[in-house]
């Protein structure tokens, strides 16, 4: 019997220093042999997005929900953008995009205004990004700088919204309505995914304000 006695006492000595040993690791800050494997995102910071749910909701104002895009957000993170601006830049691994206004031709300027007559009333610019929605209307950080951009895009705006009526000169047959609505394209920009990390992906950018027709 006392061998019986010696092999237990051995096993439960051998379990309680074991139990010793990860209690020592975790206190002097170091993780236990069994948790080395785990991986670390190379640009580790907070989450960004309002669709994983964190205490970190975009403010988006209502004209740019209604546009799909905006130059400008109340809590816009430019300490964290700013940072990642200066990696991409650091690494040269992507380039960012800026589109320029091209000037009028000159056959442009000095024809008379009576040749072509746009029939929805728009603004075309240079915008400058802050946050966007993709084709799944979910919205991302756009990586940039205001003072400084680093991603431009052009831009065609219909004015007067979705509800804007065409010119009065366009005639339409009995049973049609007319109005003008918003068109978009697809163009890549550098994001924030709800990973947060570094992304460059298709976003929705106004790109015309065009007269249609339907039924009513």
């Amino acid at each position: 019997m006392a061998w019986i006695y010696c092999v237990l006492w051995i096993f439960l000595l051998q379990i309680t220093n074991s139990k010793a040993y990860e209690e020592t690791e975790w206190r002097s800050g170091r993780a236990p042999h069994f948790q080395s494997n785990v991986m670390e995102s190379p640009i580790v910071f907070p989450d960004l997005t309002s669709r994983s749910g964190s205490d970190f909701a975009l403010q988006i104002p209502e004209e740019c929900r209604r546009l799909g895009i905006c130059e400008d957000i109340p809590n816009y993170p430019e300490d964290i953008v700013y940072n990642v601006i200066q990696q991409i830049e650091r690494d040269n691994k992507t380039k960012f995009n800026r589109d320029v206004l091209e000037p009028p031709q000159i056959a442009e300027r000095i024809g008379p205004e009576e040749e072509t007559i746009d029939l929805c009333v728009s603004s075309e610019r240079i915008f400058v990004p802050k946050v966007a929605q993709d084709v799944n209307k979910d919205w991302y950080i756009i990586v940039n700088d205001k003072q400084k951009p680093r991603q431009t895009f052009r831009v065609e705006i219909c004015k007067g919204g979705e509800s804007a009526s065409c010119s009065s000169i366009a005639f339409f047959q009995k049973g049609y309505e007319a109005k003008c609505i918003q068109k978009y394209v697809l163009r890549n920009m550098i994001a924030l995914d709800d990973q947060n990390e570094v992304i460059e992906r298709p976003f929705q950018v106004p790109s015309c304000c065009s007269c249609v027709a339907r039924v009513v």
